[in-house]
């Protein structure tokens, strides 16, 4: 597989869909470390710094999936962001024993993946077609609710649920609608973009776009080693993160697998470069004194609805993404977006996502057994992701399988597979 074009990387539609897969995974990414910096009650201006680092470290380690090396990189566009999986772990390590520990433990947890990932990529024996397209519809399932709530407002939001916040999201999707249904080529491969801009404008009217973070940020910032603390290490906190990392090798397959072709497989080589990358985006976030990071499916969405799997496209993303980790100020802009504009696109995203699963599915002569395999997992990973709260009880050795409905739907369609069809070839 060749490495993608830096000549095609500038094209003027390549970078007009970069801005679009920019700002359908943006609001999710910067997130995290605003959630993290909070609960340490970090100042404003570590606040920032976190938040630019991340942005940076998440252009990074999309760089090392989509560049192909020998060693490193699946060669996929895939793009990596903070995960919401690390949040509740990293808050809890920092408020305990200090954000040093909590930077530290990450870094060791990446080493320590990097072990890992060649025993992990093994394993891919235990995702038979049946599996990952069941593990590609699952992503979209369980990122409903995600969508849902942001349409509403977004968690803890004080109008949660108002009209206001539901016309603009509903405008948002009918307007992505219209452009996928009634254009073609170019212009219906950016439908997302051209609906979350004219979302916001139309939210901005209604003065749902807050302009003063705008005016506070700085002009530029220079990501830098352990700037927020010094790192140490603690025995438990590096098993959690490592579990952590360990969710997001699941998390990372399931992407891998849902951006290949009909007649495209991993090898065993593929998936461990890929992991191997993953490691490596947690040593930098540790280092960098970021979050870690994860495949995020906001992007598998854009690829599936524009139909546009170029690398060149996530290369784009990259530049942009360090651009704005280096200039704060520019990075405020993606993140005026109102949770309801970005909840209409996430429906219309994560809704195509399923579409393709379950299309996939269709496609397969499939067994009773099949059936039932399909059934359990869907019914497990939509339970974890609509009622998480359900599955707070479990002793915490167990409690990283319910962190993400997808995990768990995953480990319930590779277990039920091996029950049932075991490795045999059909499986």
């Amino acid at each position: 597989m060749k490495n993608f074009s830096f000549k095609e990387m500038w094209q003027w539609k390549n970078i007009t869909l970069s801005i679009q897969h920019l700002l359908a995974m943006y609001a999710g990414a910067v997130v995290v470390p605003i959630l993290i910096a909070g609960a340490w009650k970090l100042n404003a201006t570590q606040t920032a710094y976190m938040v630019a680092a991340d942005i940076a470290i998440c252009g990074l380690a999309t760089l090392l999936q989509v560049y192909r090396g020998r060693v490193i990189g699946i060669g996929l566009p895939v793009v990596l962001a903070s995960t919401f999986t690390g949040v509740a772990p990293m808050i809890q390590i920092g408020s305990t024993h200090g954000p040093g520990v909590a930077f530290g433990s990450l870094l060791v947890a990446g080493i320590i993946m990097l072990f890992l990932a060649p025993a992990f990529a093994k394993l891919n024996r235990l995702f038979p077609p049946l599996v990952t397209r069941l593990v590609v519809a699952l992503i979209g399932i369980t990122l409903i609710p995600v969508a849902i709530t942001n349409w509403a407002g977004g968690d803890g939001a004080a109008d949660f649920g108002s009209l206001q916040n539901l016309i603009v999201g509903f405008i948002t999707l009918v307007i992505i609608l219209i452009i996928y249904r009634f254009t073609k080529g170019f212009v219906q491969s950016i439908s997302t973009l051209i609906g979350m801009v004219t979302g916001t404008i139309c939210a901005a009217f209604l003065g749902m776009v807050d302009l003063s973070a705008l005016q506070s940020a700085s002009w530029f910032q220079l990501p830098m080693p352990f700037a927020l603390a010094t790192p140490e290490v603690d025995f438990g906190s590096v098993i959690t993160l490592t579990v952590v990392g360990i969710v997001t090798f699941i998390e990372a397959t399931g992407n891998y697998f849902g951006l290949l072709e009909d007649d495209e497989r991993l090898s065993e080589g593929d998936l461990r470069r890929g992991y191997l990358s993953v490691g490596l985006s947690f040593i930098l976030a540790g280092l960098f004194n970021t979050t870690p990071q994860t495949a995020f499916s906001q992007n598998l969405g854009v690829i599936k609805v524009s139909g546009v799997r170029k690398r060149e496209v996530i290369a784009n993303l990259v530049v942009i993404m360090l651009l704005l980790g280096f200039v704060p100020k520019l990075g405020v802009l993606a993140t005026m977006i109102p949770k309801p504009v970005l909840g209409g696109a996430m429906v219309f995203l994560f809704g195509n996502v399923l579409a393709f699963g379950i299309g996939e599915l269709g496609s397969m002569s499939l067994s009773d057994d099949d059936s039932m395999i399909i059934a359990a997992s869907i019914a497990v990973g939509l339970g974890v992701a609509v009622m998480p709260e359900a599955f707070s009880n479990l002793p915490a050795w167990l409690s990283w399988i319910t962190t993400s409905g997808t995990v768990a739907g995953t480990i319930v369609a590779v277990l039920l597979n091996l029950f049932f069809n075991g490795l045999s070839e059909k499986s």
